[in-house]
């Protein structure tokens, strides 16, 4: 679909906010609503360079016809993204890929991000703040200095609890945010990890840390995972992770796009 630039600003050096508007963008094709973890593939500019098409993730649905991005400028087609504005149009594709499960049971949604791996987290914080609030989210936040820990103050105005951590102490914890949730799991696993689950999306050293602490704990782990992707849509095969396969003892590989981006941590091969 063709959409609309409605606002596209700089948050810091090279971290952008667009909103992009289109009728249904916040839907899918059956109708359903965008889900938090979902992806879009945005192609800027009219030519053929860039050819492909950029993912990014679902920061917020603002509404049925507006939808909100959070990315970082990193190579031609950000970069011509970011010049966008106002009344710009963009070709959008989506939302794709699945979502962050929310499995029967669930009391207690341990969210953790590192830098921009922050942006689809924000859109599974809205909807517990928002639609679940028999869900107990907490947030751990992490960032190399303090302008890369994002959305910290979003989190507490949701009624988050959030805790911070930078690697140089510019801001929160000085130390990993790992450090934190282990601390945190540690505290409070005396009232039982049963109706726990970690949601994560960072670095891929985090993400590591993260899911040996859920397997070290017990609590179910569901990470969203980055690729570069051509066509996100499951046809290239371009984006493929290597996984468990428990009913063979083996792995097999399975596509970001399609059968993610969003997946059990413990079947990933790390």
């Amino acid at each position: 679909m063709i959409a609309r630039i409605k606002k596209n600003e700089e948050l810091f050096s090279g971290y952008f906010l667009v909103d992009v508007e289109a009728e249904g963008i916040g839907r899918d094709k059956t109708g359903r609503s965008a889900s938090p973890g979902q992806f879009y593939m945005l192609k800027v500019g009219l030519s053929t360079d860039p050819l492909l098409r950029r993912p990014l993730s679902l920061h917020r649905k603002l509404s049925d016809d507006s939808v909100r991005f959070l990315y970082r400028q990193a190579g031609r087609g950000t970069a011509l993204l970011s010049r966008l504005i106002p009344g710009d149009e963009v070709d959008v594709l989506g939302p794709l890929g699945n979502g962050f499960p929310i499995p029967a049971g669930i009391k207690h949604a341990l969210i953790v991000g590192g830098g921009i791996g922050i942006a689809p987290l924000m859109a599974l914080a809205d909807y517990v703040s928002g639609e679940r609030k028999d869900i107990t989210a907490v947030a751990f936040i992490g960032g190399r200095s303090r302008e890369y820990v994002l959305g910290a103050e979003e989190f507490r105005e949701k009624g988050i609890e959030t805790f911070m951590a930078t690697e140089d102490g510019s801001l929160g914890t000085m130390g990993l945010i790992t450090h934190i949730l282990d601390e945190y799991i540690n505290e409070h696993k005396h009232k039982g990890t049963g109706g726990w689950a970690i949601y994560s999306c960072g670095p891929h050293p985090m993400l590591i840390s993260v899911a040996a602490l859920a397997k070290k704990h017990g609590i179910k782990n569901y990470t969203s995972m980055e690729s570069n992707m051509a066509c996100g849509i499951g046809a290239c095969m371009g984006c493929v992770i290597s996984v468990l396969d428990r009913e063979h003892g083996s792995s097999i590989y399975k596509k970001v796009c399609d059968d993610g981006p969003v997946f059990d941590a413990e079947d990933v091969v790390w």
